[in-house]
This record gives structure tokens, sequence and C-alpha cells, in this order.
């Protein structure tokens, strides 16, 4: 009967969904007005068929009715509750079911938001939605049914991946991802029904812009918290590998922040309109390629699922839209002419546009180092890896650049800058930069580029801080305002400036913690009896013994370890707080988890790599990492200042601004999807 409901469901969201396509298409182009209600009808049944589903698969799961294909794959009687729930996206049928459901929310938000928009610019962008979610529901409905029915069940089944159930970071991370991925397609319908329609007023910037910085911010956790997984959970002794899926989620994060600069020279000096339309699309074909890598197989990862049947249908559909996406462009350039010219590159758009540059250059630089062994393989059948040292050979220079253009953008003007003026705006920040790198190599750090970031995210950190905190200051002088007061009106006034300089913040202090962690972590290894102690920097741990333990779903052995610290201190990592191996009755191999001593300006990271009951031995791996949990520590300013940035604005400056006559401040609107944006 679950797969039968479930199914069933799926089908009735494949239905929905071409009914939306083909009705949405047809009646955008016609400027069948009437039509817009059935295709607003088809997204609700899009999502709530896709959101049933999920559902069923939960419940199917929680019920341990091992008659559910996707069950028998992944459940399992003694997995905890929440792995279970969990599970529902741990191996690759779940996972496109997920995506189809978080599709479906996304639509569903879409339509409700913007029902009261013009009905032609409405309708071309749910039909291309509808589309996308033809394509996702096809999947699930054929190569990747998890609700295949299982005649003859066994009473059990192998529970998920033990790497997805040994830490709760796996709760958020992989949701994280997906509603950045899933995301994408609301843009890239927005996008494209514009250029369907050939309306390419200003009224569609304000919409796309906010439902491009929502899977921004979710793509960015999900990197973020992917990093954290992998530091957390794989005892390596690192974040970031530039593994083949790890570049899959970094790789349309990368074009959709150049989408976003992008759109401020656009609104402001009515320049970059195919620039940014291609960075928009172009987001979106990269998440489908994202997904390709994730899912299909051809991939060697610790984070890629297993072989599966969906490369090939996977492969079709990234040509599809990416032959869509240039024929739009190319039939619609001539709408997309700029109305002014750069002055100068010495200006805030000519930052900007090398900030875009940089971007992409990144993006090519990363696609290409992540493809290249395939194309190798595929032409030569030769196998071969592009590892580290390809990547940070650009991905070094390209962070310091890139704090070097949040540092200059906000000190230039729009049009042509005063050399003077400028130079006057550098001399405190550029004062803080050479400040910092003295004080630096007075502490006896060494190493150009660390040192060269470190000086300008100094001077990045001292020009953003100065612009988040200029207009409350000019309230205050000008309006007597006390401190917060000033501050609120000033957020509240222009909430999405404040937002994007806070982001900023945030973004400086990874960088930072990156460079800090990477240059300066120190490293030992090597086997020690219960009572001896291995020397890490000025750190020992000190082993005190084996313990162990057992739960539903695992036993685990750890080693008792005692941190001691420079100044005498100590901090004890025992039972399941230690550096641990977790073994899954399923799992041939143990699973490692490290013990890290969280401190504000470090981590001291211990993995256990082996032990010996009889001698009392265990091997460990031991590192410090300066700065490191910075890079986790600055979620909550990405979260905040994204926030900030999505706020409404005001009703009454909304309104304020709709009343002005033409030339009075406001630029005229054409019709478009502006009618109750976010």
């Amino acid at each position: 009967m679950s797969s039968l409901i479930g199914y069933g469901l799926v089908l009735g969201g494949l239905g929905c969904g071409i009914f939306g396509a083909v009705v949405g298409l047809w009646g955008g182009l016609a400027r069948r007005e009437a039509a817009l209600i059935w295709v607003q009808r088809a997204v609700y049944g899009f999502a709530l068929c896709m959101i049933g589903s999920n559902l069923a698969m939960i419940a199917a799961l929680l019920s341990h009715d091992f008659s559910v294909k996707y069950v028998a794959q992944v459940g399992s009687r003694s997995t905890p509750v929440l792995f279970t729930v969990v599970s529902l996206w741990s191996a690759l049928e779940g996972s496109i079911l997920f995506w189809g459901g978080i599709l479906g929310v996304y639509l569903l938000a879409f339509a409700l938001l913007h029902r009261r928009a013009p009905a032609r610019s409405l309708q071309l962008a749910m039909g291309v939605m509808c589309a996308v979610a033809v394509f996702f529901a096809f999947l699930i409905a054929g190569p990747a049914n998890p609700w295949a029915h299982i005649p003859n069940p066994l009473p059990d089944g192998p529970g998920p991946n033990p790497l997805l159930q040994n830490h709760p970071l796996m709760i958020v991370h992989p949701p994280m991802l997906y509603l950045g991925y899933v995301g994408m397609t609301v843009p890239f319908g927005i996008a494209a029904g514009a250029l369907i329609a050939g309306e390419m007023g200003e009224s569609w910037t304000a919409p796309l812009r906010k439902w491009t910085l929502a899977p921004w911010l979710f793509l960015t956790l999900g990197v973020i918290l992917g990093s954290w997984w992998a530091y957390a959970v794989l005892g390596w002794g690192g974040y970031w590998a530039w593994d083949p899926v790890e570049n899959a989620s970094f790789l349309p994060w990368l074009t959709a922040t150049a989408f976003m600069h992008s759109t401020m020279v656009l609104e402001r000096r009515r320049m970059l309109k195919l620039w940014t339309l291609a960075l928009a699309l172009g987001s979106f074909v990269l998440t489908v390629i994202g997904t390709f890598m994730t899912r299909s197989g051809v991939f060697n990862s610790v984070h890629s699922f297993t072989q599966s049947d969906i490369g090939p249908t996977f492969l079709v559909f990234i040509g599809v839209t990416f032959l869509f996406s240039i024929v739009l462009l190319v039939a619609r350039g001539h709408l997309l002419l700029a109305e002014s010219q750069l002055d100068s590159i010495f200006s805030r758009e000519g930052a900007i546009l090398f900030l875009n540059l940089l971007l992409v250059a990144l993006t090519f630089t990363v696609f290409t180092g992540t493809t290249f062994p395939l194309f190798v393989e595929a032409l030569l059948n030769k196998r071969m890896s592009v590892g580290e040292p390809y990547f940070n050979r650009f991905a070094v220079p390209g962070g310091f650049l890139l704090l070097a253009l949040l540092g200059a953008c906000p000190l230039l003007p729009w049009g042509s800058a005063d050399p003077r003026k400028v130079l006057r705006q550098v001399v405190a920040p550029g004062a803080a930069a050479v400040g910092t790198v003295a004080l630096c190599a007075i502490a006896g750090l060494r190493g150009f580029w660390p040192l060269a970031i470190f000086g300008v995210a100094a001077f990045a950190g001292v020009v953003t801080l100065a612009e988040l905190f200029l207009p409350a200051r000019q309230r205050i002088a000008h309006h007597g305002e006390g401190a917060l007061t000033a501050l609120a009106q000033s957020v509240s006034r222009a909430s999405r400036r404040f937002g994007g300089y806070v982001v900023h913040v945030g973004v400086i202090v990874i960088v930072v913690a990156i460079a800090a962690s990477s240059a300066y972590k120190i490293h030992a290894s090597g086997t020690v009896k219960a009572g001896q102690a291995l020397e890490v920097g000025d750190y020992q741990v000190r082993f005190d013994g084996l313990s162990s333990g057992s739960e539903p779903h695992r036993s685990w052995t750890a080693a008792n370890v005692t941190i001691l610290g420079p100044g005498g201190e100590s901090h004890s990592l025992a039972g399941k707080d230690g550096p641990r191996m977790n073994f899954y009755e399923r799992s041939t191999d143990p699973v490692g988890s490290p013990a890290v001593k969280l401190e504000l300006a470090r981590d001291v990271y211990v993995s256990l790599l082996a032990f010996d009951p009889q001698a009392n031995t265990a091997s460990f791996n031991a590192w410090v990492f300066p700065l490191v949990g910075w890079i986790w520590y600055a979620i909550p300013i990405l979260v905040l200042g994204s926030a900030i940035a999505l706020w409404p604005q005001r009703r009454r400056e909304v309104a304020a601004e709709a009343a002005a006559p033409p030339g009075a401040g406001a630029p005229p609107v054409s019709p478009g999807l502006s009618a109750g944006a976010p």
C-alpha cells in the first residue's frame, strides 16, 4: 500500500508539472491571461503531490516497511529515529525524491508570493519552472524510482551509510545544499521567462536578485557545514580537499555571487544586462551539473552516490538546458544593450566588473580541474587526478584579490573617481594593512601569501566596518539621534546595503581563518603507550587508556586522552568525547570520529588511527589548527547579513516610490514580476 500511495503521488506530480509547463508557456506566448489560474493550480498540485510523497516515504521508513525498495535499501530497525528520518536523503533515490519535495515548496512559495504579478510574466516564469519540475518528477517516476514494491521483503535492512549517521551535521548539511541547488530553479525561471517575453525592463531585477540571494545563502551554509562535517567526521585533518563533489557545490556559488554584484551595476548604471542574465541562467546550469557529479557515479568521491542509471538522463537535461539558455540569450541579445558606458575602470562599476571577472575565472579554473580527468580517461583511456596544488595555485591569489576588491569597491564612486579623494580615503585602511603585516611579522609569522592576505583583510575590514556604520554616524551628527536609534533607522532605510556589508564581514573572517589554518597548522603522528604523550607544537596529547561502549546501531572503542596546554592547563577528552572508532554491524571497516579541543584562537585535533588493547597502545594523528573554528563561527554573520538584505522594504517607502511621478527619482517600471515581490 505504501508503494502504491507514494508512487501515485509522484505520478500526480508529474502530470501537474506537464500541465503547468504546457499551459504556462502556451498561455504566456499567446497572451491568454485566463490560463494563469490553471498554471497556479498545477503548481499547487505538484507541490502537494511531491511533499505528500516525501511524507509517505518518511512514514514508510519509520514503520520499517521493507516492502518499499528504498526502505529495504537504507532502513534498519536498529537505526535511531532521527537518523531513520535523515536516511530519506542518504541514498540516490531518496535524495531525488527529497529534491522534488523541496522544488515543490519553492514553486508553491513563488506562486503564492507573486500571485498578483502581471499574468504573462508569471505564466512564462512558472511554465519554465514546471518544465524543470517535469524532469525531476520523471526521474523519480522512472530511473530513480524509490517506490518499487518488493513482494517478499526481508525482516530488516542494512541501515544508511555509516558515514551519514555518524554526526549530527548530516541532519542539516544535505538539506542546506538541496535548498541552495533547488532554489536556483526560481531565478532561472524568472530570467528565462523575461527573455521569452522580451520584456527586459527594471521590474524583473528585484525579484530575480532576492530569489537568488535566498538559495545563495542556503548554498553558502551547505558548503560551510559540509566542510565542518568533513573536519569533524572524516578524521583526515582538514575541511576542504577540492573533492569533485565539493567543487560541484562551489561552482554555482561563485557565479551566483558574481550575479548578485552584477545586479548593482545593472540597477545603478543600466549596464551588464546580458552578462547579468547569463550569470543567472549559468548558475542554474551549474547546479544541474553539480547534481550530475553527485548522483551519476562518474566521480569517485566520499560524497557521491554509487553507480546509477540516471547519468545519461542528466547529461541530456544538461545539454537541453544549456542550449535553451544560449538560444534565449542570442535571440534576445538586442534587447540587452547597455544604456551607458564604463567611464573609467577606476570606479565602483569598474571594481565590480573586475570582481565578476575574477569569480568567473575561478569558476572556469575549478570546473576545468574537476572535469579534465574525465575527458582524459574518455579520450585516452588513462586515469589521472588533479590535486590540491593545481587549485591552490589559483585559489590563494584569488582570495587575495577578492579581499582587495571588497575593500576597494566602497572607496570608489559610481562613474569616475577623483584620485585625490580616493587617496585620502585609502590612508586609514592602508595604515591598518601595513600595521597588521608588521605585527604578524613581529609575532614570528612568515610566508608571503598568508601575510599578504592578513594585510588586505585588515584593509577590507576597516573599509567595510566604516561603510557599515557610516549612515548611523551621519544620523547621529545631523539628527542628534541615539546610537541604537540611528543604527535601526539606517538599517531599515537601506537594509540591502547594510546586509551586504555584514555578509562581507563574514567573508573576510572566513578567508582569514582559511589562510591561518592552512599556512600555520602543526602536525604530529605516532604510537604511544598509556601514560605517554604525543607532542604537537606547544601542546601534548597524553594517552590515558582505552574505553568502549555500545549503542543500538553501533559499538565503539575510544582512546581517553588529555590535552596539556603550554601554560600547564589540561583538558580531558574521554569516552565518547575522545577520538574513537565506530563499528557498524553491516560495515566491514570502522568509521573514525576525531576529538577536537575547541578554542577561539585554535583547535587541537586528535584522530585515532589504531589501537592495541593487549599492549595498551594507540596510534594518533594530531594537529593544531590556528583560527580554523572561525570558518564555521562566521555562519551567524552570514545568516544575519543575508536576512537583513532580504528584509522587505518599508511599506511607506514603497508607496512613496510608486506615487512618485516619472523622473522624480524612481526609474520607469515596465511590466514584470515586481508585484508581490518578496
